[in-house]
Formats: C-alpha cells, structure tokens, sequence
C-alpha cells in the first residue's frame, strides 16, 4: 500500500538520533547503563559511541542499533503529539511516571521498556502510543 514503506535510514540518520537520545537521556531519566539496555549494546559500546560523537565522527550503526534508535524517537514523537500545546515536556514526564494506559499498569513506560528492552517490546509501545494520537 502506498504510504507503509519505511524509508531507508542512513548512517546520517542513526548518527543524528543518537546524538539526539544522548543529549536528552537525563532528561528521560536514563543513566548511560539503561540507555544501552535500549539500544540493545553494552555500556562500553555507548561509550565509545559517545566519545565518537564528541569528536563530531560520523557514527555507524548497526542496523538492529539503528532501528531501535528510531522506535525511540518514535516513541518520543507518539508522546510529544499527545501533549498539549505548550506543555511539551510533559512527554518526558509521562515516560518516567507510572500510568495506567497502553496495558502499564501503573508502571512507567521507561521502566515496562527496561523489563523488556527487546525490539518487540519497543515496536508494540510505540504503536500503542501512536494508535492513542490519532
């Protein structure tokens, strides 16, 4: 059908949603350690990859990195639609609060995706939250 294609990432892509995710991480109240946890990499790995991204080297990544890299972004844009007008922050907040949507259980989205970090867990929140922006 047309329009369910996903467009091809690049390296540019990854390298830019990662720079993205490591800027914003304390604010969706991450450590280095849970981060890599998402991104499916050791904490040595992220680091390097940090490092990298100091000295502004073009990263590559790899292609299971680089799709999770945009469920998180997804994920993020999801939450950030779902804010009012103004009061985008509240997309991080209801990352780390607990909430009784999308099947939580009053737990927060951070924590259910630190349970189960794999790319399903991540795939099926991001098109619950997606499904509750439309």
């Amino acid at each position: 059908m047309i329009g369910d294609e996903q467009p091809k990432l690049t390296d540019q892509h990854g390298d830019a949603g990662l720079r993205w995710l490591l800027e914003r991480r304390e604010g969706w109240g991450l450590t280095h350690s849970e981060l890599a946890s998402l991104l499916g990499v050791s904490i040595e790995r992220l680091l390097g990859w940090k490092e990298q991204v100091a000295s502004s080297e073009l990263l590559r990544l790899p292609p299971d990195v680089l799709e999770r890299v945009g469920l998180l972004l997804g994920l993020h844009r999801g939450l950030f639609y779902l804010t009012p007008s103004g009061h985008e922050s509240l997309a991080a907040e209801w990352f780390k609060k607990p909430i009784a949507m999308w099947g939580l259980k009053n737990s927060s989205i951070r924590a259910h995706l630190l349970d189960d970090p794999s790319i399903e867990a991540l795939s099926d929140m991001v098109r619950k939250i997606r499904s509750a922006s439309v």
